[in-house]
C-alpha cells in the first residue's frame, strides 16, 4: 500500500512536471513497499539514491522551466531546492548507516515535502506561467 497517491489536488496544470511529480512518487512508494515487506540493505539504499537522482533530475527541470517562463521567484525556489536535497541527503546517509533501512521520520518528510512544495510552492510558477500565457 503507497505512503501517497497522485491525485488532481498534486496537479498544478504543467504536464512535464506532473509527470516528473508522478516519478517522485513512484520512487518513494517504492521504498514504502519495501519498507512494508521487510525489505533493507543495499536493495533499499538502491532505492534510496534512484529517489535522489530523479528529484535532482527534476528540479534541474524545473528550474529551467521556471526560467523559460520568467518566474520572478526563480533564485528562492533554487535556494529551496537546495535545502529540500540538503535535507534529503541527511536521511539518505541515516539509512544507509542503518544498513538500508528507513525509518518513519523518512517518510514523514518525504510526504510533507511533496504535498507542501507541490501544492504551496510550485503552483505559484505554474499560476505564473498562466498568466503570462505560456503555460
Amino acid at each position: 500500500m503507497p505512503i501517497m497517491t497522485w491525485d488532481a489536488s498534486l496537479d498544478i496544470g504543467v504536464t512535464a512536471m506532473n509527470r516528473e511529480h508522478q516519478e517522485i512518487l513512484d520512487a518513494m512508494n517504492r521504498i514504502y513497499d519495501a519498507k512494508a515487506q521487510g525489505v533493507s540493505g543495499s536493495a533499499v539504499n538502491d532505492m534510496v539514491a534512484r529517489l535522489g537522482s530523479v528529484c535532482v533530475r527534476h528540479f534541474a527541470d524545473e528550474e529551467a522551466y521556471m526560467k523559460q517562463v520568467g518566474y520572478p521567484e526563480l533564485q528562492r525556489h533554487i535556494q529551496l531546492h537546495a535545502r529540500l536535497l540538503d535535507q534529503f541527503s541527511g536521511h539518505a546517509a541515516a539509512i544507509k548507516a542503518a544498513g538500508g533501512a528507513p525509518n518513519d521520520e523518512f517518510f514523514h518528510f518525504l510526504k510533507f515535502w511533496l504535498t507542501s512544495h507541490i501544492k504551496g510552492i510550485d503552483i505559484k510558477y505554474s499560476e505564473h506561467a498562466r498568466a503570462q500565457g505560456v503555460a
